[in-house]
């Protein structure tokens, strides 16, 4: 029982620290459209009850174009009451940046965040692109309150 918890808990870590791996991946396909994003994990870190806001749930994915033909966005979705403000409809240039604004809201009570942007585009080395959007909000600890 002991060595399943510990077992659990080890597994958990590893995913939280794999979780505050920032990345920039590139996919190309065999025409040489390619897509780079600016992370596939984006961690939001702690956020403090006291010191939320309502552009905390407010997220820009930065994408650029590393290829030689124009990038063509078809969809980008988000999951669980994320809304997808804003998305590049027009193609993304060959050497252009251009950016998808994500709104969710954040309840005001101590929770794990964990969010998923779902970006599909003309690359076909990947034409799936997902980003995941993590966080926790929690409440400020007393001076005089133990963390156990």
């Amino acid at each position: 029982m002991k060595t399943g918890l510990m077992s659990m808990g080890l597994i958990f870590m590893v995913f939280a620290l794999r979780a505050q791996d920032f990345r920039i991946y590139s996919v190309n396909n065999g025409k040489g459209d390619a897509i780079t994003i600016s992370a596939d994990t984006l961690n939001m870190g702690e956020i403090y009850l006291d010191n939320l806001s309502q552009q905390h749930g407010v997220v820009l994915i930065k994408l650029a174009n590393s290829g030689k033909q124009p990038l063509l966005i078809r969809n980008v979705t988000g999951c669980c009451g994320t809304n997808v403000k804003s998305w590049p409809k027009a193609p993304v240039l060959p050497g252009k940046q251009s950016e998808i604004r994500v709104e969710f809201r954040i309840e005001p009570k101590p929770q794990r965040i964990s969010r998923t942007v779902t970006i599909e585009s003309n690359a076909q080395g990947k034409p799936v692109s997902t980003i995941h959007i993590v966080g926790v909000v929690m409440q400020r600890r007393q001076p005089n309150e133990l963390l156990l």
